[in-house]
């Protein structure tokens, strides 16, 4: 059976090779002679194949921007967001005192919202849940995105249900925090003599909605949002709201706030993504392990909600052509176009397009890498990965990678496309895009859709 199975793959190699024409794009090549030592080519035929696979978990950087929310996606199901993180004495302030005499009026978590590409309707109400933390959070550790079990689910410090508001003319999340809770902050001195100290003692919350009811309708919008947040921006904080003696309403209202940013503040967040089958069935399966349905389409989902696998064995066969007949890679194009019939709208609910993927080669342990191309300022301008509105699809040029695979240099194990820059300073980062797309896959009803390798190469023929 493997003998037969090599068979036609080589048989289909062939094919696709022989179909290669003659690439009018490299200078001089009409007027070169057919039996010239140089000849460039041009294949578009080799089938990219993949299907779609979930992730289990990555790792969620310490930074200001972090994702929080809940949002019910027609095609892709339910994503629910959770943030960690701590409060901090601002400016490494030691020995601070609200005064002996200081009440509590009210407290509050303020969240600032970063930008206005949110994933889901921002108009449908959630319900946000704010716990205490068991343990204290360390800027020396990574966290991953699984990692769900640092609070303490008896121990709830707030909740409040609804949507965002305006505080000082930038739009907020706000969540009223227990008073008791915050009274114990105002009204204990011996908790505040520094940071460290403080951090002991209040290590933190943990914020989900993950309580929230919401559903795929349209009419109203009940999909639920996800938001990016600046935890650094300077109305982000946990704030003790006071005043000072027997509280009237001739008493001056103070605040003090606990930044969510500075040198011992961590933030990190954590997914659970559930697709379901009432969403799309393609993707439902394909995520269960069912390969084949990737050849009708392919789906793509930021916080490494899915990912996509592709295969080209064409490398390998063309590789041991290359043992015989050096070849010189000119480009190598991995293109793969948006499938059209998947909205990015649904009722008032937006799911945008990611600005930016990224196509990693895989080890023998299957484990992401970086393609040769990405790893010199010079091969990376040319890789790609980079939203091409006009034409509707993504475009990765990798003639290093391939070439180091005809040289022998690198395996050919497949490849993952993730949401990610590109940038190998920062692809390793799965938490800073959130929104999705759908590909149209080697089997798509439109041909035109349907993913392509364009390869231009030169064969040097009398070489050997």
């Amino acid at each position: 059976m493997k003998i037969v199975k090599n068979t036609a793959l080589s048989l289909i190699f062939l094919i696709v090779f022989l179909s290669c024409k003659k690439d009018h794009s490299v200078l001089g090549v009409e007027v070169q002679p057919e039996n010239d030592d140089v000849n460039a080519s041009f294949c578009d035929t080799a089938i990219l194949s993949g299907y779609s696979v979930k992730v289990d978990s990555f790792a969620s950087f310490n930074d200001q921007y972090k994702f929080l929310g809940s949002s019910q996606d027609p095609t892709f199901g339910r994503m629910d967001v959770g943030l960690y993180l701590n409060a901090n004495i601002p400016n490494g302030v030691t020995f601070t005192s609200f005064g002996e005499d200081a009440n509590l009026v009210s407290a509050e978590i303020v969240l600032a919202v970063y930008s206005l590409n949110f994933v889901g309707d921002q108009s449908t109400p959630l319900t946000y849940s704010v716990f205490a933390l068991d343990s204290s959070l360390s800027t020396n550790r990574l966290y991953f995105s699984n990692n769900d079990k640092l609070h303490n689910k008896n121990v709830l410090l707030g909740v409040y249900t609804g949507t965002y508001s305006t505080l000082d003319g930038k739009m907020v999340l706000r969540i009223p925090i227990d008073n008791n809770y915050a009274k114990s902050i105002l009204n204990n001195p011996q908790y505040l003599v520094d940071n460290a100290t403080f951090l002991n003692n209040y290590k933190g919350f943990y914020i989900t909605a993950a309580e929230s009811a919401i559903s795929p309708g349209t009419t109203p919008s009940t999909h639920g949002v996800i938001a990016r947040f600046d935890l650094a921006d300077a109305i982000s904080g946990f704030y003790l709201r006071y005043q000072k003696g027997v509280p009237s309403a001739t008493k001056e209202d103070l605040s003090f706030k606990f930044n969510f940013s500075g040198t011992d503040a961590l933030r990190f967040i954590t997914v659970n993504y559930q697709p379901t089958q009432s969403g799309n069935t393609l993707l439902y399966q394909q995520l269960a392990g069912n390969k084949i349905l990737g050849q009708q389409n392919l789906f793509l989902k930021g916080l490494a909600g899915a990912r996509i696998k592709v295969q080209l064995p064409f490398l390998d066969y063309l590789k041991a052509y290359a043992d015989t007949v050096p070849i010189a890679i000119n480009r190598a194009e991995f293109v793969y176009y948006i499938d059209p019939a998947f909205a990015s709208s649904v009722g008032t609910a937006l799911y945008y397009t990611p600005p930016k993927l990224a196509l990693l080669p895989l080890d023998s342990l299957g484990k992401e890498t970086y393609a040769v191309d990405q790893l010199s300022n010079t091969d990376f301008l040319r890789y790609g990965g980079v939203y091409d509105a006009t034409n509707n699809s993504y475009v990765f040029n990798l003639p290093r990678h391939v070439q180091a695979i005809l040289n022998g240099k690198r395996k050919n194990y497949g490849f993952h496309i993730v949401v990610a820059d590109p940038d190998p300073t920062i692809v390793v980062r799965r938490d800073n895009y959130a929104e999705r797309v759908v590909f149209a896959g080697n089997s798509h009803p439109n041909t035109l859709l349907r993913p392509k390798f364009n390869l231009s190469f030169i064969k040097f023929t009398h070489d050997k």
